[in-house]
């Protein structure tokens, strides 16, 4: 049971500036204001149910050049519409959690697999939005029926052992990732997510290859017609490669054997349904979900309470996203014992880094970019940020929520029995540190293509106060957690730019959020 006071006392202006860094991509003023006359329990009431724009699919449709053939690239289409949802979006939370779900349960439009495959991106992304405040059951039914996910991990057209000939065997990879990454894990947990002593596998490679089976059959829908339709519709399976034989799996996996002659629409329910109710399940996933909202090293003990709401949401219900979710934002670690949100902020190892897009989102949200055009052309300027949403190297996500960088402070750290983990730094290196800095000084000075362009016409009167300047933007961009000196230092350059011409006042505001973006401790989020 928690033990902070009910109802949560208003949040200052910071506290609040601090939730929303949690609980979104980005904010801009208006939003602090809100979490602060809401409270945090009705802004996410009121954030399940905000409105959502038109969906990536739709949006890739309706803007589409004619001319377009299948043998074309669309990147540009599909980064255009993810930026554009993240950016414009006021489903806050569900934008959050949109991206969260792409870091987990991984795939990728990087690599040429298929004709048309950025609407298979966009198709994706449209079934995570709608999964993302629902019950991860449906999630894994949604993923595993995915048209893009059966050809990234290739069991598209996959086929009962010897169709293809003696020795031919049903694809595996699918059935593996699915434990390994999106579901299971590798080894026993205990409740609160921490691997059972000594570690036992949680499954074994016959799980995989009777799992693999449950998956042969299953293709792209294409009955309906549509140029890329296909790309949105369920796979349908074809019983002519569907292995529809006993599958039966190990006592240390422990999924109840599913009967032969049930059909392939059943098979994939019964396995979903026994993963689903897996015992790791829920501090596997509850664990990941919180090093994307909020920190990288979680205590046992907050994984523990949000893994239990995972488990049962009050009402007996497993896998709810929208209890899983406020457990996470409202849990205690973040909050001191009077309820006020400072918890964590003097916890060694608390917080994680700010991946580099989530980093342009919130200047963009926070000075409220748009494009001019509507098109959002900024595929190509985002290659120096190394950090594109739906173009993961692998399937292990840009990064692993376990990596530990090399050498240096962090991998000689100790964390609650373990060595504490930095994902982001996996891809955080001298020349991304530099490149992100180049980047944000182009597009916070001109924006980016000429297209997509910020306002700083509120921040022009508070340019003649460079402390006041400084303060205001530490606020809104960092929640008040870049230090004094930092600040200071801040101010002292941005005070050395002349105040006389209109320009000249837009020059320190932008000179302000430059500097304020590229400190160490705007970049390390508490």
């Amino acid at each position: 049971m928690s033990t902070l006071p009910n109802p949560l006392p208003a949040p200052t202006r910071a506290e609040a500036a601090r939730f929303l860094g949690h609980a979104a991509l980005g904010y801009g003023s208006a939003d602090i204001e809100a979490v602060r006359s809401l409270g945090y329990e009705e802004w996410l009431t009121r954030q399940f149910a905000a409105w959502r724009q038109t969906g990536h699919f739709d949006w890739m449709l309706a803007n589409r050049p004619t001319s377009r053939t299948n043998s074309q690239n669309f990147s540009g289409e599909l980064t255009a519409s993810v930026f554009r949802r993240f950016i414009e979006g006021r489903d806050l939370l569900r934008q959050k959690t949109t991206l969260a779900l792409s870091e987990i349960c991984v795939t990728s439009v990087l690599s040429d697999m298929a004709a048309w495959q950025q609407f298979g991106g966009a198709a994706y992304l449209d079934l995570l939005e709608t999964h993302a405040f629902g019950n991860w059951r449906e999630l894994l039914q949604g993923i595993s029926q995915s048209a893009l996910m059966s050809v990234y991990l290739t069991f598209k057209g996959s086929a009962k052992a010897g169709y293809f000939g003696s020795g031919s065997m049903p694809d595996e990879n699918y059935a593996r990732e699915l434990l390994q990454l999106f579901t299971v894990g590798l080894v026993n947990l205990n409740a609160d997510g921490t691997p059972v002593q000594p570690e036992v596998e949680s499954y074994t490679q016959d799980d995989i290859q009777a799992l693999a089976r449950v998956f042969t059959g299953w293709d792209f829908n294409l009955a309906g017609g549509g140029v890329v339709e296909y790309w949105r519709r369920p796979l349908t399976n074809n019983p002519v490669l569907f292995d529809d034989t006993q599958k039966t799996f190990s006592p240390a996996f422990g999924l109840p054997a599913i009967p032969a002659g049930v059909g392939a629409a059943e098979n994939l329910r019964l396995a979903l349904d026994g993963i689903f109710a897996h015992a790791n399940l829920p501090g596997f996933i509850s664990r990941q979900l919180i090093q994307r909202f909020v920190t990288s090293n979680p205590s046992p003990a907050y994984v523990g309470r949000v893994a239990a709401v995972f488990r049962n949401n009050g009402s007996g219900v497993r896998g709810d996203m929208k209890a899983v979710l406020r457990a996470i934002l409202l849990d205690e670690d973040l909050f001191d014992a009077t309820g006020h949100r400072i918890g964590g902020l003097g916890t060694p190892g608390f917080g994680k880094l700010r991946e580099p897009a989530v980093r342009f989102i919130q200047w963009a949200k926070a000075f409220n970019a748009r494009s001019k055009s509507g098109n959002w052309g900024i595929e190509y300027a985002l290659d120096l940020l190394a950090h594109r949403p739906m173009y993961s190297p692998s399937v292990f996500n840009f990064f692993r929520p376990g990596y530990v960088p090399p050498g240096g402070g962090i991998a000689a750290t100790q964390l609650y029995g373990t060595r504490m983990v930095a994902p982001e730094f996996q891809i955080t290196n001298e020349t991304s540190t530099i490149n992100y800095v180049r980047f944000m000084r182009s597009v916070i000075d001109s924006g980016v293509n000429g297209d997509v362009v910020p306002s700083y016409a509120a921040w022009l009167n508070k340019a003649s106060d460079p402390d006041a300047l400084v303060a205001e933007l530490n606020l809104v961009l960092a929640a008040g957690q870049i230090g004094q000196e930092t600040a200071g230092l801040v101010a002292d350059a941005v005070g050395t730019i002349p105040l006389v011409t209109t320009t000249q006042r837009e020059q320190r505001v932008k000179a302000a959020v430059t500097l304020l973006l590229s400190a160490p401790e705007y970049l390390a989020q508490k």
